[in-house]
């Protein structure tokens, strides 16, 4: 089987400068280029969203931590969080999607995120440290499943929102 996980760049509110929400650039590159330099193949990645890289090999039934350390220890001084969601597909897109706000409130234990199971943990220059759930945190129900499908007009290229 393949193993199938999401490596997040999270900005730290704490230590942002200007207040900017999304990861830099400049971040992103750094992410990138460490994975190109270190994430062999047959293993592969590739970035599905802007800070969110979805990683796979096809060797583990699990991606470990352990790698991806040495990238925290890269960035350290660098105002973002790195966190590894390990799970199925589905979940893993789900993961990948999830905002940035409600993935800090799963971090700080304030919520967890109804059906994504999975492992998940922080990595930090020292190691990988796992989130550990818990039963009694209020459910988060993605907006995405409440979107409607889009449908495709007849004869165009349009599509509305049934």
């Amino acid at each position: 089987m393949t193993a199938l996980a999401c490596l997040r760049i999270l900005s730290d509110p704490d230590r942002l400068v200007g207040g900017v929400e999304t990861p830099t650039a400049p971040v992103r590159r750094i992410v990138a280029s460490f994975l190109v330099g270190r994430w062999a193949r047959p293993r592969r990645f590739g970035e599905v969203a802007p800070g969110a890289f979805v990683l796979t090999d096809p060797d583990v039934d699990h991606l470990g931590a352990a790698p991806l350390v040495p990238l925290s220890r890269e960035l350290r001084h660098c105002p973002v969080t790195l966190v590894l969601f390990n799970g199925g597909q589905t979940e893993v897109t789900r993961f990948a999607a999830l905002h940035a706000a409600d993935l800090r409130a799963v971090l700080d234990g304030a919520m967890v995120v109804e059906g994504m199971h999975g492992d998940l943990s922080v990595l930090a220059p020292d190691g990988s440290h796992p989130v550990i759930g818990s039963g009694d945190r209020a459910p988060l129900r993605l907006i995405m499943e409440d979107i409607p499908v889009r449908e495709r007009l007849p004869g165009t290229a349009m599509g509305v929102i049934g």
